[in-house]
């Protein structure tokens, strides 16, 4: 291996690109013990660092390398990279439940933002703190957000972002019963993701499609589409949306009275929950699991 650490660092980001976390994190390891006295290079280490590790579901560790970029880019006095690094931090603090400490850093964020004119990152912020909104129990709040940011990015040709509002408006349609709604709004991220191969979004998408069919009644519909989630989360490693994947299936299976298939589910979620510190996930397992044992 090239002893280089900008070369690996590209080679890591290439991986990154196409959803290929877990081989990506070591290359970001090994480029960041290279980057010695270089402060530009070890605080983009730490930034894909952060952004990778979230992605596959280690939340605590992100938010370190989210902290620790932060500091390194306020020695270089970059004020938009030093809030980029705020808003890791806000997502990953969202994931780890501490909703109301994520949602002051995003209102913080995105005031900088504003500050600086910076739109792009401004629509980001602003999709990230609809997210915290829904998961505080916000719809109304959190709806309007992921529809401001969509219309912020398509007006910078954003697809990726319009892709990520779209799910978002899914996923707090399906909170807020819309059921139909939600599937409209996730086959159309879908479509996407498909064209931007996009494998995480796609992902994320066949997941929201299955729970809105779930929803819906139609079981067996659903199943078809968690499975290919399922599918595409393997190749990434996220554990933690596998984990989700894992709870949705198996509450299908639950409607369809496939109980054995559906303990099976919900026990590997369960563990996966524990392992990522995922206690929203590890309290819908548990509820489930209980209505199984009650049954």
């Amino acid at each position: 291996m090239t002893s280089n650490p900008y070369t690996i660092f590209e080679k890591a980001e290439k991986k990154r690109e196409g959803s290929k976390f877990l081989e990506a994190i070591p290359l970001y390891l090994e480029a960041r013990r290279l980057s010695a006295s270089d402060k530009e290079l070890k605080s983009s280490c730490y930034f894909s660092l952060g952004d990778t590790y979230r992605m596959v579901g280690e939340f605590s560790k992100a938010g370190r390398c989210y902290m620790e970029a932060h500091r390194l880019v306020e020695k270089l006095g970059d004020e938009v990279r030093a809030l980029d690094a705020l808003v890791g931090l806000g997502l990953s603090m969202r994931a780890l439940g501490e909703v109301k400490d994520a949602l002051a850093i995003f209102n913080r964020a995105l005031k900088g933002y504003e500050k600086l004119g910076d739109t792009s990152g401004a629509a980001f912020t602003m999709w990230a703190r609809a997210g915290a909104l829904r998961v505080k129990g916000d719809l109304k709040g959190a709806i309007a957000g992921f529809n401001e940011a969509k219309g912020m990015f398509s007006v910078l040709k954003d697809r990726s972002g319009v892709g990520y509002c779209l799910t978002g408006l899914g996923g707090a349609s399906r909170v807020n019963k819309d059921y139909d709604a939600s599937y409209r709004y996730y086959t159309e991220a879908n479509k996407v993701f498909k064209k931007l191969g996009d494998l995480f979004g796609i992902a994320y998408s066949y997941c929201g499609i299955a729970n809105s069919l779930r929803m819906k009644g139609e079981f067996k519909k659903a199943l078809a589409y968690f499975k290919k989630a399922k599918q595409t989360y393997r190749k990434i490693g996220d554990r933690v949306s596998y984990a989700y994947t894992l709870w949705g299936e198996g509450s299908a299976y639950q409607m369809l009275e496939m109980d054995t298939l559906a303990a099976d589910d919900f026990k590997e979620a369960v563990d996966l929950f524990k392992q990522t510190k995922d206690e929203r996930g590890l309290v819908y397992c548990l509820l489930s699991i209980s209505q199984l044992e009650f049954k």
